[in-house]
């Protein structure tokens, strides 16, 4: 295969950050740790691409088709994913301390680097990769005064994910080569977008939105993240006005949400060829954009941006199910549609951090999704995965093997990845078409969105201001503060090993009532005081053993997702059974949570010296 021409052709002197940290093995409870997600989701992210392409990401990957799992490159997606990945793998080693495949990130960030062209915007390379086949007719003006047959395309969402990139590896190394790309390429977004006074809005790119001429939700959602994470860490004023200006353009002229935070059509007037001439509403484009509009008001201080935000996520909320946490891919579409684990991973992440921010409280909402659909989106088990492809009929599925594939160890290398066609009792359901090709596995957009999510919840578990520390999930968590062992769902106990001086508060879960929750410090009683869920535990000094106990029991509940209908039993948030069960790849095998007596297992808990905002 041709090799990749890049606009700069030469390779920038890249040093990886070291993820400095202290590790212990520990006997801690055999439950939801959010460190195992994180350690086989660097395999995840690292594992589904292609040596011979710079590591380039296989987008695309099925498990039923062929007699035997394949993967696939599909352009504009793969090489757009690729800033996605790399800012998703640093914050999965701060919180894992895994450093396989350091190779892969270190070319990585090469190659962000190698695509940064004189005006500081990131042109994607088309020579030397034969999977791109899009019409660049639009894309002209902006590919370095070339035509459409020019080598090189810009795409701003690419360059949008690449800021946070620069962002984060300045934070973590504090080189300031990060800093000055990442200060080049706001100035390019600058220069690129449309600006109208105290708005802006970025052009229209065939690639984001075929057949429309309706600018990207996805562009701008990633721009106004980048730009605003950029701003706080870099101290940069222009990236922060800018972000504000795309901001003000999305909730005042995008004509994308209603007053209330509906969430309106993705492609007004134009026929989508998925939907028989409906373009439906894309849930991830919204909640996506979401997100990035509560990063930016968050950053910035503008209310009005966090409030849109807040308006938006309580309308998902009435778009699906809030007890498992699945929430379909499609609205208003005429058919069933799967969950794409993009729309769960945009819900945690604005549960989290609206209520991180005082705006509400949802972390109940945050740890049913997490200990649910999202932990059960992740995949982990290769013989099953293995078994479903060969047990599917030759006559079933179409039988060609799409080009630019690659069939060597596809399970192996997407184990720690996340689905894109979750039930709500099956992890591969079956029978749902994807972009115009029979899926029923990955697209990798999707494993991106969930790996940062895993560290938007980590971060935000336990938080530290002032001496003051607050658990706020029960789940476990080791810092340098304090390690957090929870015994949910086996039984109701939460146990908090002090390792600094603190004043201590533990938010105790919905089905709890303040009185029934017992404390004991070194197996001494404590009397608790309680502010809102918070059990205020008061001055703990290292080596203090805080114990809360409290009760749990079993409930079911009925629930009705896209036209079928679930009995669903609950061991306080955690599902321990569903009925029907799946048949592929089955969700909720959990009869072991339903004991009462917690099973233990040795773990290698990593703390990392350094921990990111983000």
């Amino acid at each position: 295969m041709e090799k990749i021409k890049y606009i700069n052709s030469t390779k920038p002197e890249i040093e990886l950050p070291a993820y400095h940290g202290q590790t212990d093995e520990v006997m801690a409870p055999d439950t939801l740790d959010l460190q195992d997600m994180a350690g086989i989701g660097v395999n995840g992210l690292t594992g589904p691409t292609d040596p011979e392409a710079d590591y380039e990401i296989y987008w695309k990957a099925s498990f039923n088709a062929n007699k035997k799992p394949i993967m696939w490159h599909s352009d504009p997606a793969d090489v757009t994913i690729l800033a996605k990945f790399a800012e998703s793998l640093p914050l999965l080693r701060l919180i894992s301390g895994s450093d396989q495949d350091q190779h892969v990130e270190q070319r990585w960030l090469e190659v962000l680097r190698q695509m940064q062209g004189p005006n500081g915007l990131l042109y994607a390379p088309k020579v030397g990769r034969p999977w791109c086949v899009w019409d660049f007719k639009k894309y002209a003006p902006w590919c370095n005064g070339e035509d459409s047959q020019g080598d090189h395309y810009v795409c701003p969402f690419l360059s949008g994910r690449a800021l946070g990139v620069m962002t984060l590896y300045y934070l973590l190394t504090e080189d300031p080569q990060w800093k000055n790309a990442g200060r080049k390429l706001a100035d390019g977004f600058e220069n690129l977008a449309v600006v109208d006074g105290k708005k802006a809005h970025l052009p229209v790119t065939d690639a984001q939105n075929p057949g429309t001429d309706r600018p990207s939700a996805l562009s701008h959602k990633s721009c106004i993240q980048g730009l605003a994470n950029y701003a706080r860490c870099a101290k940069y004023e222009p990236a922060l006005d800018l972000a504000g200006k795309l901001a003000r353009w999305v909730m005042e002229d995008f004509d994308y949400y209603g007053p209330d935070g509906q969430f309106l059509e993705e492609y007004p007037g134009a026929s989508h060829v998925h939907f028989h001439g409906r373009s439906g509403v894309h849930f991830h484009g919204h909640t996506g954009l979401l997100v990035a509009l509560l990063d930016y008001g968050t950053i910035s201080g503008d209310q009005e941006a966090v409030d849109f935000a807040h308006r938006g996520f309580r309308y998902g909320m009435t778009q699906g199910d809030t007890i498992l946490g699945c929430f379909p891919e499609w609205l208003d579409v005429a058919f069933a549609t799967s969950l794409e684990i993009c729309e769960l991973a945009d819900m945690i992440a604005l549960a989290v951090k609206l209520s991180r921010n005082g705006t509400g409280d949802y972390w109940d909402m945050a740890d049913r999704w997490v200990r649910n659909l999202f932990v059960e989106g992740q995949l982990k088990r290769a013989d099953r995965l293995n078994w479903l492809s060969e047990r599917i009929p030759e006559t079933e599925f179409p039988t060609e093997i799409p080009p630019h594939h690659s069939t060597d160890r596809v399970v192996e290398r997407n184990i720690g990845a996340f689905v894109s066609t979750l039930g709500v009792n099956d992890q591969l359901p079956g029978g749902t078409i994807y972009m115009g090709s029979y899926l029923n596995g990955i697209a990798h957009c999707c494993t991106a969105n969930a790996t940062r999510t895993i560290y938007y919840v980590w971060e935000n578990m336990i938080t530290h201001e002032a001496g003051k520390l607050r658990v706020n999930l029960c789940l476990n968590r080791g810092s340098r503060w304090a390690d957090v062992n929870s015994h949910i769902p086996y039984k109701g106990q939460v146990d908090v090993k002090v390792k600094e001086p603190v004043e201590l508060s533990v938010r105790i879960p919905e089905w709890v009532q303040p009185e029934e929750t017992k404390c004991t410090v070194n197996s001494g009683d404590c009397n608790l005081k309680f502010e809102g869920r918070y059990a205020v535990v008061g001055k703990v000094v290292p080596d203090d053993l805080v114990s809360l106990v409290f009760p749990i029991t079993e409930s079911c509940e009925r629930i009705n997702v896209e036209k079928r209908s679930y009995r669903v039993l609950l061991k306080g948030n955690t599902c321990v059974d569903v009925d029907p069960p799946g048949v592929n790849v089955p969700l909720f095998q959990r009869d072991h949570y339903r004991e009462s007596e917690t099973r233990w297992r040795n773990r290698i808990r990593f703390i990392a010296e350094q921990q990111i905002e983000w």
